[in-house]
């Protein structure tokens, strides 16, 4: 049906509002219902236009929030433009300005108005001759009237402010209580505020996630394939209405489902402290009572890989080719592999204002350098009679710090027993003086049990004796002495394992190796060669303690990885 011969007719405006769901006196039949008999009552003709997605026989149905609005802009000749947001109410109004209707009918006020801007365009409707009628409100045309209207006005605004501020604060007041007021990330099911557990079948796959990234051989882009790869998706979600179907009132009853990961997916798991125990509300960082999926340390240690925006490494869909993404041109562009007459070669296409005429490397070049760089790991027989002459004084400075570190770390778990023990002695009496209730004495024993698993790691890290450091940075010396021959005759695979346990970045200019970073401890026994003075079998420093530590640094996760394949190999 047409516009045409409507000037006469009214029509129907009935919203359902998201802000009091609950309440039945504005669901949308009772206000068509309601409406419909005014209408009768008083002789009032309904048009019986209908038009896809706007109304069917002269009714609009719009399910849309009235409180929100948005900016009022100033033009340079002094007007205003506001824009409309509810998109039904926008042609309502645009019909009416056109007087193509007599009036519209609704409910009340705070049907058709919930704020100072929607209820200014009603009244210029009004003032402009348009009939806009209320079931259970008549306005009279004097000044008390629209006092009457200008009343009806505030408390509809003021309705929706009040609503909008309990929401706010039990937010709040769950939020001070460490439970999570939005949607569990990946790896976590939402079953309330304060019941956020674990997803058995995904968390030990974002775990691995959080643990191979943390390695810093994976971009974000081959990370998210290979999650891709394990089944793992996005949490189901229903996707966005249209505008049409938004237009058309119609409910969202598309089924959930999960989509596969991309690097920006990858990307926000990683950043995200809901992983560690903790919430992110408001831009502040505050402690969660969920349980925490990895630990503190691999959380920052992936942040510091994310900072460091390793190359990518690992490849899940390509051909393998052992060094693929591990060397670059001084330019920064990357050495793409390629194969001729069955010779492994890289080719860089540099930048334009790339010094370097040479782009092309043989693979054979680059394993010989690298065999090379794999020499210098291990210390000489004069560096290694140095440290055992050297290290009764500087290990005992390193075990003296390493006691007043536990002896801190002590106290402070002492404090945090006592505070357990007291709030378990004393629980009755808090809860009889109201001091606390049976939920805050929970809450805080769960935090000072969390305080207490962070200091325990941290004792960990000291448990290990003076003499034992200096054990395992000679085992460690032993062992890489071999590491020249083991690059040798490792296998492809095995050459890339070991290139990516010792390095982060190979550069070449000209065909040559110009630079490289060693990985942290292996950096250390590098910079230990004083390149500048000629004095390559020299230790770095004079400063024994820091020598040591450096060392000891190396006996860690490279001691680990080059073991392994002294054995495989």
């Amino acid at each position: 049906m047409t516009k045409t011969n409507q000037g006469n007719t009214y029509l129907i405006y009935a919203r359902k509002s998201t802000d009091d769901s609950e309440n039945q006196k504005n669901s949308i039949d009772y206000q068509v219902g309601e409406c419909l008999r005014y209408s009768k009552t008083n002789n009032l003709v309904i048009s019986d236009y209908s038009f896809e997605g706007l109304s069917n026989n002269g009714v609009i149905k719009e399910k849309h929030t009235a409180y929100k609005t948005s900016d009022i802009s100033i033009n340079k000749d002094g007007s205003f433009v506001y824009h409309i947001e509810r998109p039904k109410f926008k042609q309502l109004v645009d019909s009416l300005m056109k007087k193509e209707f007599k009036g519209v009918i609704c409910l009340c006020w705070d049907r058709i108005s919930r704020n100072d801007q929607d209820g200014i365009i009603i009244k210029n409707l009004i003032k402009n001759g348009i009939d806009v009628r209320f079931v259970q409100t008549k306005y009279e045309k004097t000044s008390s009237g629209a006092l009457h209207m200008d009343i009806d006005g505030m408390f509809a605004a003021h309705y929706s402010r009040v609503i909008s501020e309990k929401v706010k604060a039990a937010y709040s007041k769950l939020q001070s209580e460490g439970k999570c007021t939005y949607i569990a990330p990946i790896g976590y099911l939402d079953k309330g505020s304060d019941n956020k557990p674990l997803d058995l079948d995904r968390a030990h796959i974002v775990k691995q996630i959080f643990e191979m990234y943390s390695e810093g051989g994976w971009s974000l882009n081959q990370l998210a394939k290979w999650a891709n790869q394990q089944g793992l998706t996005t949490k189901p979600s229903r996707s966005k209405r249209t505008s049409q179907e938004v237009m058309s009132g119609e409910e969202n009853n598309k089924p959930k489902v999960g989509r596969p990961l991309n690097d920006k997916s990858v990307e926000l798991i990683l950043k995200n402290p809901f992983y560690i125990g903790k919430l992110k509300i408001g831009g502040q960082i505050i402690d969660g009572i969920h349980q925490p999926l990895i630990n503190v340390g691999l959380f920052n240690k992936v942040q510091e890989v994310l900072k460091s925006r390793n190359v990518k490494v690992y490849y899940v869909d390509k051909e393998f080719y052992t060094f693929r993404g591990l060397i670059t041109c001084d330019c920064g562009r990357s050495y793409s592999p390629y194969r001729k007459k069955g010779i492994v070669y890289y080719r860089c296409r540099c930048k334009t204002d790339c010094t370097s005429t040479d782009t092309n490397l043989n693979e054979s070049e680059i394993n010989r350098v690298i065999n090379d760089l794999m020499g210098q790991i291990h210390f000489n027989d004069q560096e290694l009679a140095e440290i055992e002459s050297r290290a009764k004084f500087g290990l005992q400075e390193v075990s003296d710090r390493r006691n007043t570190e536990m002896e801190t770390l002590n106290k402070q778990r002492q404090r945090l027993f006592d505070d357990l023990d007291y709030l378990q002695n004393n629980k009755i009496t808090l809860l009889r003086t109201n001091v606390y209730s049976m939920e805050k004495i929970n809450d805080e024993i769960n935090s000072l049990e969390r305080r207490l698993d962070e200091i325990e790691e941290k004792m960990k890290a000291y448990k290990e004796a003076a003499i034992d450091m200096l054990k395992y940075v000679l085992s460690f010396s032993e062992l890489v002495k071999e590491a020249k021959l083991y690059y040798e005759h490792a296998l492809d695979t095995e050459k890339r394992d070991i290139t990516l346990s010792v390095f982060s970045e190979l550069t070449f200019h000209n065909g040559s190796l110009s630079k490289f970073k060693a990985k942290e401890g292996f950096e250390a026994l590098f910079k230990r060669h004083d390149t500048i003075s000629g004095s390559r079998g020299r230790i770095r420093t004079d400063d024994q303690l820091v020598n040591s530590q450096l060392r000891y640094r190396c006996a860690t996760r490279e001691f680990t990885t080059l073991v392994y394949l002294k054995f495989s190999l």
